[in-house]
C-alpha cells in the first residue's frame, strides 16, 4: 500500500500545502490506491519537507518525484496528449506557479501581519502555549529569511502582486475557452496550477491575489473545473 504523509487540512482546503494537493490530486486522477496520512511536522520526512510517499518501507520525497512514480506505476503519462510544443508550455506553466507564485502567496500569509495572526493559530495551536510564542516567532523569522532570498520578500505587497499579477493574467491566456489548460482533459500542469490558485482564493484575510482570481470568471471556471474534475469528492 501507498502512503501519501500531507499537511493536514486547514483553511477549508485538503491540506495546507499546494505542493501536497497536488499530490493528491495526481493520485486521485491516477486512480492508484493510496492511504492519506497527515502531519503538522515535517522534521522525519527525507528532505525536511511534505509531501513524501512510502512504498513499503521505501521513501519518496518531492511532489515531482512523486509524480514520476506514479506515471511509472499506473503506467501512464499526464501530458499523453499533449504536443511537443505544449509540453514545454506545460513546464513552463508548472515552474512559474511552483517557484514564483507560491512564493508571493507565501509572502500574503506569512509576511502581512494580518493573515500572519490565522497562520499561527491554524499551525501553531498543538505548541505547548509555555514556548508557543517562542516557536512561532522563531519559525516566522526562518520564513522571511526564505521569502527574502527567493527575492519576493524584499518587494512591497503591491509590487509582489504586480509581478504576480502577469502570471495569472499567462495563465488565463493559456486557457482562453478551454476547461483546461490544454484541452477537455486535464494534464501534469494542471494538477499545479488548480491547487495554487485554490491556495490563494483559500488565504484567511483575502489580499489582491485572490481577489484578481475571484473577479476572473474565466480562472474561476477553470478552479471549479479542476475540483470537480481531480479533487477528491466532497471538497
Amino acid at each position: 500500500m501507498i502512503q501519501l504523509t500531507v499537511y493536514p487540512a486547514t483553511f477549508g482546503e485538503p491540506t495546507a500545502s499546494p505542493f501536497c494537493m497536488k499530490s493528491i490530486c495526481m493520485f486521485e486522477a491516477s486512480r492508484l490506491p493510496y492511504d492519506l496520512i497527515e502531519t503538522a511536522d515535517p522534521r522525519s520526512a527525507p528532505k525536511g519537507k511534505l509531501p513524501f510517499i512510502d512504498v513499503d518501507g521505501e521513501l519518496i520525497p518531492d511532489s515531482e518525484q512523486i509524480r514520476t512514480f506514479i506515471e511509472t506505476t499506473a503506467d501512464m503519462d499526464f501530458n499523453s496528449d499533449l504536443s511537443e510544443h505544449d509540453r514545454g508550455v506545460s513546464q513552463a506553466l508548472i515552474r512559474m506557479v511552483e517557484e514564483h507564485l507560491y512564493f508571493a502567496i507565501y509572502a500574503e500569509r506569512w509576511a502581512e501581519d494580518d493573515n500572519w495572526e490565522h497562520i499561527r493559530k491554524a499551525f501553531f495551536n498543538e505548541v505547548p502555549a509555555i514556548i508557543r510564542g517562542f516557536v512561532t516567532r522563531s519559525v516566522r523569522k526562518q520564513a522571511l529569511a526564505q521569502l527574502s532570498a527567493q527575492g519576493l520578500g524584499r518587494h512591497s505587497p503591491q509590487e509582489r502582486f504586480e509581478r504576480v499579477r502577469r502570471d495569472l493574467i499567462s495563465i488565463r491566456d493559456v486557457l482562453g475557452d478551454k476547461r483546461f489548460l490544454f484541452g477537455d482533459k486535464p494534464s501534469a500542469a494542471d494538477f499545479s496550477v488548480v491547487p495554487m490558485l485554490r491556495a490563494a482564493l483559500a488565504t484567511p484575510i483575502e489580499k489582491p491575489i485572490g481577489a484578481f482570481i475571484r473577479n476572473d470568471t474565466i480562472l474561476m471556471n477553470y478552479v471549479t473545473n479542476g475540483t470537480d474534475t481531480f479533487y477528491p469528492k466532497g471538497v
